[in-house]
């Protein structure tokens, strides 16, 4: 049966499964219309391209800097921290795991509906995985504070903000006192800010101290998800570097995040066109009999419709990300990226035909 997503080990579930469906429906992976991966619609910027490009040749017959001095420098800049505070990862996922295994053990609360990497880098670390609906449908999918109510033998609390895949936010303040309701219980607060940059007066990276840690992605904001590349933020960042392999960063991820980190007028342009395009394309949805989209904050948007509508969308090539494996959503649940305005035309397109 085809389906909107893929499963991988320690029940895990993602979107970019094209080459899943193309060998499932035998149609070649540059035919599919991708909505499931959430990738800047704007592509990374040249500079950046350019950057790996030059290490791939320059560099790569050499090790990375083992302490990633310039490109922590360049992400500290970029995010408004000191670089003592910045550990590159591979990846965002990366930091995820690393701030479990520097939780020091006991329980982790993951805030459903969610990303699935959470309980995955908790059980990774052994601990306890304690899982609560913090939002539901009937009320939007606003934030409900009661899911912080018992924080007894937590020692990590995972917020998303954005969070994916119902693309709610959390105001900046909103987020500091429930940092502050965590820390009075001895816990730490990861906030996975994957999706911030597309919404910056969010953001709580320029706050990490004891009890509050930060979790960022360079892959998604600036297109670059094949090259793996986040940093987590927290305040002792040489105890938590000790959980890592050498060298986690490539030469060439590398290189690519100095140059993003440093383009000045990428992150304005790519916050300005992103929210146009998702207004519109939430007003295109909206305008189809049978869905309810949900308004989101960042590059992606919840949607409401019939069961089974990404499987049939997937038989289309055009693909979704099915929400069914996500607790307190289900199978009609699907989640939408924001692209360029012309493949969003040809989703809404697929849509009224399916509906």
């Amino acid at each position: 049966m085809v389906r909107g997503w893929a499963e991988h080990p320690g029940a895990r579930h993602h979107g970019a499964h094209g080459d899943v469906i193309s060998r499932s429906l035998q149609i070649p992976v540059g035919d599919l219309l991708d909505f499931s991966q959430n990738i800047n619609p704007l592509g990374p910027p040249p500079e950046v391209l350019e950057a790996a490009k030059r290490a791939l040749y320059e560099e790569s017959a050499h090790y990375p800097d083992l302490a990633y001095t310039e490109l922590r420098d360049a992400l500290a800049g970029y995010l408004g921290v000191s670089a003592e505070h910045v550990v590159p990862t591979n990846g965002g996922a990366e930091a995820l795991f690393l701030a479990a295994g520097g939780a020091g053990g006991g329980g982790a609360l993951v805030l459903e509906p969610t990303f699935s990497e959470y309980a995955a880098a908790a059980r990774a670390s052994r601990m306890k995985v304690v899982r609560r609906v913090a939002r539901r449908p009937e009320e939007g999918f606003g934030f409900d504070h009661a899911a912080l109510d018992d924080l007894r033998g937590i020692s990590v609390v995972f917020l998303c903000n954005p969070n994916n895949p119902t693309g709610d936010a959390l105001g900046r303040r909103e987020v500091l006192k429930v940092a502050e309701r965590v820390r009075e219980a001895g816990a730490v607060l990861l906030v996975d800010e994957a999706f911030a940059d597309f919404v910056p007066e969010i953001s709580v990276a320029d706050m990490v101290d004891g009890g509050l840690w930060v979790a960022r992605s360079l892959t998604k904001f600036f297109a670059i998800p094949g090259l793996r590349l986040g940093c987590l933020l927290c305040d002792d960042a040489e105890r938590v570097q000790r959980l890592q392999p050498s060298w986690p960063v490539n030469a060439v991820a590398e290189a690519a995040g100095i140059a993003a980190a440093r383009d000045g007028s990428f992150a304005g342009a790519s916050v300005t066109e992103v929210a146009r395009l998702r207004g519109n394309l939430f007003r295109a949805l909206e305008g189809l009999d049978g869905l309810r989209p949900f308004p989101g904050a960042a590059n992606f948007l919840l949607v409401r419709g019939a069961e089974g509508l990404a499987g049939r969308l997937a038989r289309r090539g055009v693909l979704v990300r099915g929400c069914g494996p996500f607790m307190g959503l289900g199978e009609e649940y699907f989640r939408v990226a924001v692209r360029g305005e012309a493949e969003n035309g040809r989703l809404i397109s697929a849509l009224r035909e399916e509906l």
